[in-house]
């Protein structure tokens, strides 16, 4: 791979933004907020602490509102290519992107020259108005339109909440660093030390990511040359939307509500299968007495296991997943009287298979 690989860089608020940005995400999506029953405090963060909350809130849209885009400059050809990649998004995210003429637009694109970037989804609310929320550094009206493909449905990915994928958690990259940071280190990106490790090696966390198995053919996945690797890997250029983009991101914003089904407390499995890709399968039952109870599932199939309530489809209390090993998701937790909800994803955003479900009194 000769032609040189000129990417994002990861756009991070600054340490004095973060809590109030995690307010805004919850404010904006419920489902944002952490699930503290599940998760173990960080390391030097008192339980439960802001900055802890803050990091564990996620970054997505609320599913099926329309997002305002504008932009700050850049000619009128380049916003038409640049509005046209981008809504191709909208084939699969139950979201609308409005390039209207708005005073303030959710999403600000720039085409300042140097670094192309993008704030992650709803980190995009705490910057100020004046400044751009997105920015295409090397695009210009001479770009060829495949380098505008890769770029756009890029940042616009990084819009949506999508992280890089070399950074995903599955991500086992056999990276040569030396040969690494020589590489970042020059132009065109010119990175410190400090960035390189924070844009390619840093992996993010499985508590604060909702994430599939790496996917070498993802948009959200810089080219990686042989050189820059040990043994026979690399990566080309990724220019169209992969198959788990689009299963990812009908997932993570699905286009219609599933059908409920009801569940009763009993010992007694309920069969069940995930047919399609992406398919969300949620599930209902009603507490009449508080006492623990619990949620599983049976069968070969790798699934997400999600419960809400009470009395709510977003209010999110505990979430388990089997991980692909030989065990059922499960959630047990102390439920009040209420309506619960149960829902029910493959790991895999492509993947499909049979599974049972039951909830029980865990006595």
């Amino acid at each position: 791979m000769s032609e040189q690989v000129h990417v994002c860089i990861d756009k991070t608020l600054p340490a004095d933004s973060i809590v109030d940005a995690s307010q805004r995400a919850i404010t904006e999506a419920q489902e944002n907020a952490p699930d503290l029953t599940v998760r173990a405090p960080l390391p030097g963060v008192y339980p439960h602490a802001p900055l802890e909350l803050a990091i564990l809130t996620g970054k997505k849209w609320q599913t099926g509102r329309t997002l305002t885009v504008g932009f700050l400059d850049g000619s009128a050809g380049l916003r038409a290519k640049v509005e046209a990649v981008a809504r191709q998004w909208e084939d699969h995210a139950n979201l609308t992107l409005d390039f209207g003429n708005h005073a303030s637009p959710e999403i600000r694109i720039g085409f300042t020259p140097g670094g192309s970037w993008s704030y992650l989804g709803t980190d995009a609310l705490s910057i100020q108005q004046s400044q751009p929320t997105m920015n295409y550094g090397w695009l210009t009206d001479s770009s060829p339109d495949d380098e505008i493909s890769r770029v756009v449905l890029h940042e616009f990915g990084h819009a949506l909440s999508a992280i890089h994928e070399h950074q995903n958690p599955a991500a086992n990259i056999p990276w040569d660093k030396p040969a690494v940071y020589a590489y970042y280190g020059g132009p065109p990106n010119n990175w410190t030390k400090a960035q390189i490790d924070s844009n390619l090696f840093a992996k993010y966390s499985t508590t604060v990511t909702n994430h599939t198995d790496f996917d070498r053919d993802s948009i959200m996945l810089y080219a990686i040359p042989n050189s820059l690797t040990l043994g026979d890997y690399e990566v080309g250029w990724n220019r169209v939307l992969s198959s788990t983009d689009k299963a990812f991101m009908a997932t993570l914003y699905p286009k219609a509500s599933p059908a409920v089904t009801e569940l009763t407390i009993s010992p007694a499995y309920v069969k069940a299968a995930i047919g399609a890709h992406a398919e969300q399968d949620l599930y209902a039952f009603t507490v009449t007495d508080a006492q623990k109870y619990s949620v599983e599932t049976f069968g070969p199939t790798d699934v997400v296991l999600s419960l809400f309530g009470p009395d709510s489809q977003t209010t999110l209390l505990a979430e388990d997943d089997d991980g692909g090993a030989a065990k059922n998701a499960k959630v047990t937790a102390q439920l009040s009287p209420g309506r619960y909800y149960a829902r029910v994803r493959h790991y895999s955003p492509t993947g499909t298979g049979g599974y049972e479900i039951a909830v029980r009194q865990a006595g």
